[in-house]
This record gives structure tokens, sequence and C-alpha cells, in this order.
């Protein structure tokens, strides 16, 4: 399947590259029985990625490692002739070698079946999968993914396999492996299958299918007349994984078997697992291991000596069910890569079951042992439990149900987006060992509390009225809050970090903008609840919270200070902006903008809770800052904002998109201006097909790699997209909004942390960062609803922000929200219908008083 459109063809694999020992392909030729074969029909597929013959250049090659086993799919229309000896030849261009071409020739037989395959996801293509009736397809079988609970999380491949190359630090390596901060228990995972001829094959090799929905990554694989179907989740609560693998017989092998006269075949599953146990995971400071099979329970327990800082990690991984015991255990290698191998049989209409199980601990062998017998024993139970509770969590927050077959493609594409990074935001709710409950800046690297990831991804969770887990991180926070000025702090100050023992992070003090964040997170929640309680009990924390904007004023000239120095002698940088790696020095645009919304926010907050004079002083504090901002970083000429005032009181005229903030935060006060700003960020030196880059790629500064000088950030992509709704300018919004989704959709579900700023890859960067997903559930909902919620004056507001593009083919919309109230779960029905910008909607369970729900741009009925 190409293009929606069928074709004919075949597949081969081969154990061995194409050329000797291995290298780099810039080009390569096939020809069957000495007629060629166009390029573009030609698909290669090695263990680390999967690319089409048209796309291989100097600047691409396909890299084939020593012994490396590869399958290749050519599309031939008509296929081959069942009764004939066919003769390949593969005609490759080694880089390095361009004049040589290295012919590889064997001939074969078809083999004996036939069926359906999707064709994989390539460079060029530009539809990673096919939204239909039946649901979405992903055929890019090399992404990686993260599937996490609340203590635990996996990195791996769409293919199913617990292994997923991924660059950082400008390095490509496997980042595979069971993760229980701080310890990577694991590292990568790979199942192989041998038959009848002994040869192993790796069954990430022969997937022909991928989905990754309720938390799950469903994958389905066809080999030798075998079909694998496989499930790769974490359960919520677990410190493990759980693979399932079912594998029976093809019906179309029927035959086969007949020929060979036999009615059951042997095979063999062989588990490879690289057993290098490293704390912290990416900071790779590996351990003495030592490993050893444990009859008891039938498992591999691997483990290290008990450290000064008091934490001893363990692994342990088996087989469910216990009784299936291995035919070849591994332990003694080298490198301490570990094998686990058992035999089975399967029969023509019978379906044989087994799970593998790891769990992981950094406080001693027998807690994970314990855990690993639960999880085993458990463990169908608790592939029903993830499913039901990721499908519970979608249902039971925002959620939009459009109908699939005869809804306007590009708000399909946007809503499937939304749904996936719904099921993210579960990913990122943690509750690690000693840190609480909190958000995990991003997977794999960041798997503690960062106090600015954690602002604007709140803005995410409470678009999706996730309130309890929003009041629960806050008050995390809160609990850290500095009472006083130190060295270390200033009264008021909350943590840049939280974090715990054996971590890459410590906790700290001393972001410049992550406390300005949380008023608003604050108001959200008390105006989604109506919990006026929350607010007074916690006020005494809110003053300080307000007030420490002011003890950062060093220089009495009403702007924040900040005083990184550019030179990071240790994480985490202190004093620093969001962009972290570069010096802004003295007064950013972004941390003045973010210090007015905590003093106009602070002023509605003083107001609900009865403080008059917080009331009025961070009211006229507000306006005086407000004035400041205007006359002291407008820049005339450019129609622009300077980022930044320095030190020597010069200004820095950058265009960067920290301009944003100050749209979003309602600094600016003349349309004129967020006009001209907006414009400005569209431009394609700013703007790419992917998102909003850190830096003008016209600035002598711009490297499309750098982290804030040129890479594209989904956060600022999603701050553009935010301030175009907030502007009224739809359309515009829809550009940042459709690159947004697109990105999720391709790749699987996830939402990387940075792509470069020259093409749509990521680049030294999280697979799955939350202010990324964050952000996009916060401006679809912007766009889907305008909802603005107010339980304290029992009014709800309605203002749908969808483009004129989308509206003439779009169907009604229905959506269900959740309101927490004193008698319940209150239920809001809506159904938008953008064509006829009309609202219907109904409240269910809303108790004695229900909120008045209006709009001033649809018209509005009863449901």
């Amino acid at each position: 399947m190409q293009g929606g459109e069928k074709h004919q063809g075949f597949i081969f694999s081969l154990l061995n590259p194409p050329v000797p020992l291995g290298g780099n392909i810039i080009a390569l030729d096939i020809y069957v029985d000495e007629l060629p074969i166009p390029k573009k029909s030609v698909f290669v597929a090695t263990q680390d990625d999967v690319v089409n013959a048209a796309a291989l250049s100097e600047s691409q090659p396909v890299p084939f490692k020593p012994f490396e086993s590869a399958r290749f799919l050519v599309i031939k229309e008509g296929g081959l002739d069942e009764k004939k000896k066919h003769k390949i030849v593969i005609m490759s261009k080694m880089e390095g070698f361009e004049q040589i071409m290295i012919p590889f020739t064997f001939t074969d037989y078809p083999g004996y079946r036939s069926g359906r395959i999707f064709v994989p996801e390539t460079a060029q293509a530009q539809e990673p999968l096919v939204l239909s009736e039946d649901g979405m397809v992903f055929k890019n079988f090399t992404a990686p993914l993260t599937l996490s609970g609340k203590k635990a999380y996996i990195v791996c491949s769409s293919n199913g396999a617990i292994s997923a190359n991924w660059t950082w630090m400008g390095v490509r390596y496997d980042n595979g492996g069971l993760y229980v901060p701080p310890v990577r228990a694991f590292g990568r995972i790979i199942v192989e299958i041998s038959m009848d001829d002994g040869v192993r094959k790796r069954l990430p090799h022969f997937v022909v299918e991928s989905r990754h929905e309720n938390g799950i990554l469903y994958t389905r694989h066809e080999l030798a007349g075998l079909e694998v179907k496989r499930k790769l989740l974490v359960p919520f609560d677990s410190r493990g994984f759980i693979m399932t693998l079912e594998l029976r017989p093809l019906s179309g092998f029927r035959a086969l078997l007949r020929r060979k006269t036999a009615k059951k075949r042997k095979i063999r599953v062989h588990f490879l697992i690289d057993g290098n146990i490293t704390s912290y995971g990416l900071a790779a400071v590996s351990q003495n291991v030592v490993s050893k099979f444990r009859a008891k329970d039938n498992c591999l327990q691997l483990g290290t000596v008990a450290r000064d800082i008091g934490a001893q990690y363990s692994g342990v991984i088996g087989i469910a069910p216990k009784r299936l015991k291995p035919s070849r255990i591994l332990t003694d290698s080298y490198d301490n890569d570990l094998e686990m191998s058992y035999d089975i049989e399967v029969e023509a209409g019978k379906t044989i079951a087994l799970a593998l199980v790891g769990t992981g601990s950094f406080t001693g062998p027998e807690s994970c042992i314990k855990e690993f017998r639960h999880m085993r024993d458990n463990y169908s139970q608790l592939v029903e439990d993830t499913e039901k509770g990721f499908a519970e969590y979608s249902s039971s927050t925002l959620s939009a149900r459009p109908p699939p077959a005869r809804q306007n493609l590009g708000l399909a594409r946007l809503l499937a987006a939304y749904d996936k990074a719904k099921a993210c935001l579960r990913y990122l709710k943690a509750e690690y060992d000693g840190l609480g409950e909190g958000i995990c800046a991003g997977l794999p690297r960041f798997p503690n509390y960062w106090a600015r990831d954690t602002g604007w991804t709140l803005r995410g969770y409470l678009a999706i009225g996730d309130y309890r887990f929003a009041a629960a991180t806050i008050d995390n926070f809160l609990r850290h809050q500095a009472k006083t000025t130190t060295k270390a702090a200033t009264k008021g100050e909350l943590p840049m970090i939280i974090s715990g023992k054996a971590f890459l992070h410590t906790t700290t003090y001393g972001s410049a903008d992550s406390t300005f964040l949380f008023p608003w997170a604050i108001r959200e929640y008390v105006l989604g609840t109506g919990d006026i309680g929350y607010l007074k009990k916690r006020w005494d924390s809110i003053v300080d919270l307000v007030n420490y904007g002011f003890l950062k004023d060093v220089d009495g000239d009403g702007l924040i200070e900040h005083g990184f120095t550019g030179t990071a002698e240790k994480l985490p940088i202190q004093d620093s902006t969001w962009m972290d790696h570069i010096d802004r020095r003295k007064s950013a645009n972004d941390i003045q903008a973010l210090f007015y919304e905590s003093l106009r926010i602070g002023s509605e907050l003083a107001a609900m809770a009865g403080d008059s004079e917080n009331e009025a002083r961070w009211s006229s504090k507000a306006k005086e800052l407000q004035e400041t901002i205007d006359r002291e970083y407008w820049n005339t000429s450019a129609g622009f904002y300077y980022d930044t005032i320095r030190k020597d009181g010069s200004k820095d005229p950058s265009i960067r998109p920290n301009a944003l903030v100050l749209l979003l935060s309602d600094v600016v006060r003349e349309r004129s201006r967020a006009d001209s700003v907006l414009s400005r960020i569209e431009e394609q030196d700013m703007t790419t097909a992917w998102g909003v880059r850190t830096l003008s790629s016209k600035d002598q500064k711009y490297q499309p790699t750098l982290y804030h000088d040129g890479a594209v950030w989904p956060l600022v992509t999603g701050w553009a997209a935010a301030s175009e709704i907030k502007f009224g300018r739809h359309e515009q919004a829809l550009r940042y909004m459709g690159s947004m989704a697109e990105r999720i959709l391709h790749e699987n579900g996830m939402f990387a942390e940075t792509y470069r700023g020259d093409r749509p890859e990521p680049f030294n960067s999280c697979i799955l960062q939350a202010w990324s997903v964050g952000m996009y559930a916060y401006a679809l909902r912007e766009m889907m609803l305008g909802m603005k919620i107010n339980m304290i004056d029992n009014t709800i507001q309605l203002e749908p922000n969808i483009p004129e593009s989308l509206k003439e083919t779009a169907v009604p919309l229905d959506f269900e929200h959740f309101i927490p109230s004193k008698d319940g779960i209150a239920r809001l029905y809506v159904k938008i219908d953008p064509r006829n910008e009309k609202i219907f909607a109904t409240f269910r369970n809303s108790g004695s008083k229900r909120p008045e729900i209006f709009s001033d741009s649809y018209s509005l009925s009863p449901l």
C-alpha cells in the first residue's frame, strides 16, 4: 500500500550486507532477471532505518553494519512467476568508492505464501499514517517511543523492540531499555525467533503493522509462516514493563505444513538483553554488575554492590508463565550481554501466549524480585488495567468525538494528534520515590521535575481538566518554596528542579522565570474548580510567590535582573532564562512579561482572597511595569521587541520568539504591535514547515543545530499558535497547529523537545517533551472551544476560534468536559457546528446551581 494505491511486489531478506563487511551505501540498484527496477520501487529495511532507494545520496546514505541483516521490498507489478527460479542482482555504490559498483547476485524461488503489507515510511513520504474508518495504521516502524507509568518508563521503537537509536550530544546510539529513575535497570532488549532451519530472525525486521494507543504499543509480525502479535507497556503503578507475545501459524502456511507432513512446529524464542545497569540511564555511569539465573523464580537477576549514596541497583527479568523453563541461559559474557531462550511448539489453528516481564529498583534486590513476581503472576490483568486506565483518562478529561468518516481531514488530524497528546500527558505524570507527584520534564533525559517546564505544561493539564493532578503538582513545588532569602535562594522562590538521590541533577534554586509561571496555573485551577478554600489556605505562600519578583529588581530600575554569565560550570545552569545555553543578561523581555503576568494575576487572586491591600498594590505595580516594557523594549525600526537589555544598557535586537511571551501575558496593549510581532515571526527566516526557530536564520549567530540559536522548538511554536488565536489570526494559528499535529502523528504519538532548524529532524533532545504536548493540548482547546471557566461566578464562556478554511467542510464536533463541584463531577456536553457558527450545550450532574453558559461569537442553544 503506497499513497493509498495498491501495488504488487515481493520481499527478500539477506542475513549479511550486500557489500563486503559493511559501509555507507550512497546508491543502490536492483535487477530482476537482468531487468532494472526503478529506484522509487525499492525499499531497504535495516535494524536502524527504512529508506527508499531513490533517496540515497552522499548526504543521506544507508549504513550497513558488519553481519547486519536487511530486508528488501521490491514493487513489481505482476509479482514473480512462482514456478520459475529468479535471478536478483544488487548493485551498490559505497561512500568513499563512488566509482566502483559492487555486485551481489543470488537466485531463488518465490515463497509459498502471499499477503498484504504496508510500505514503510520513507524520508520523502509525507504521510506516516493513514486515517480511515478503521483508525490509524502507523508505517514508520523505526520511530522511537517512550512508554511510561508513574514510577518507570521504557525507551523502545515502533517495531516493538525495546531498542531505539536516538541522537544525543551529536552521537547516535541505542537508548533503549527499562528506566526506574534514577537507574536504567536494563539496556536494549530484542527478540529473535529460530525455527526449523535454525536461522535466527530478529522480530523487528518482520513487522507489518504498528499501533500506539491506550498506553500500549501493538505490533504484528510475519516471518516464515508464523504470525506474532506483540503488546508492549509499562503498567501505571509498576516499576517494570510487560511484553506479551502471541504466536500462531499463518493460515496461508497450511499448504507448506501439509507438504512437510508436520502437525506441529518447534520454535525457539530468544531474548537478547543488555544487562549493563547504569545510574540515571543517559548519564551512562556504568556499574559493576553481577548477573545470575534464579531457578526458584525462573528469572535472571542483576545487581550492583551497595554504594556510598545508599542506592543498590537491581534488575529482574523473566517469562510468564512461570512453568516455562529456559532451554538456554547466557549470563557470563564479557560485555554483560544476557540471553534467555525458550522452546515452544505451535500448531495450526492454535495460539501460544507468553510474556516477558522486567523490573528495576535502586533500593535493593528484594523489592525488585517482589515486584517481578507480582507483575509476572498478574500480567494479563495489568495489561487490561493499562488499557482501561488510559481509556478512562481519555474519557474523563476534555474529549472530542468527531465522526471520522465525514470530518474535514485537517480537523480530523488536529483531533487525532490531540488524543495522542493527552496520552502523553498521562505518560508524563510521575510519582517517583522521594519526589512526590510531578511532571516529568522530558523522557528519557529529564525524569525529574523542572519548575519552568512544569509551569508551561500545566497549561495542558488544566486545559484538559486534570485538576487534581495539577493541584498536587503545584503543591509539591509550594512545599519546596524558599521561606527566607539565603545564598541559595530568594524568599518566595520555587526550586528550579525537584530531584532526589543519585539523579544527574539535584534539587536547586536559581532559575529566572520559573516562579513567575505559577500564579497563572493557580488562578486557572481556582476558576476551573471554584475552590476558594484552596486559595485561602495557601495565601501566605502565594503572597511570597508574587512578591519574589520585587526582590529580583537588584538595580531598582523596575525590571527583573538575572545573572547567568554564559559559562555553565555545573548543571543545572543558575539564574538563567529558558534559553539557558546563551547569555541574555541583564533583563530579558520574557522574564519581564512573566513578572507582569504574576502581578496582574496576583491582583485577581487577591480580590478572590479578600486581600485588598495586595490587590491594589500589585495592580498598580503591574501597570507601571507594563509602561516600562512599552517604553524600553519596543524597537520601532524593526517593528519588534528587543530581546534583552544588556548590563551596559545596550539593547539586543536579535529576532527571537521570546517576544511572543509579551503577547501571551497581555503586556502588549497596541494591536498594531501585536500584529507586527506575529507577522515578523511568520516570515520564512523564523517559521519553518515544522515549527518556529529560536533565532532568525538571517542572524550571523544562527546555526540549525544550536539549542537556542537556531533549533526549532514545539514550545515556542505553541506560543505562536496561542498568540495567533488570542489576536484573532485564525488561519495563521492553523498553520502552527497543523505543523505541531503533523509532528505528533509522524512520531507515533511522541513530540520531541527540539528539531534542527534546517530540516524536521529531532536533534540533541528528548523523544517526548512535556511542554511540547502540553502547549499543543492548550492551544487546541483555545482553537476549538475558546473556553473560559469561572466557577467562582458560575459561568462558562465559549468562543470557538475555528479558521474559515476549516468551516466549509467541517461537520459538528462533540466535546465533553468534566468540572468538579460541591455536588460531585459535573459533565458539560458541547456540540460545535463551525459551518453555521452554532453551539449546542448542556450540563449533567451539575447540582442545584447550574452554570450559565454564554458566547459572544456563536449562537447558543440547549443540546
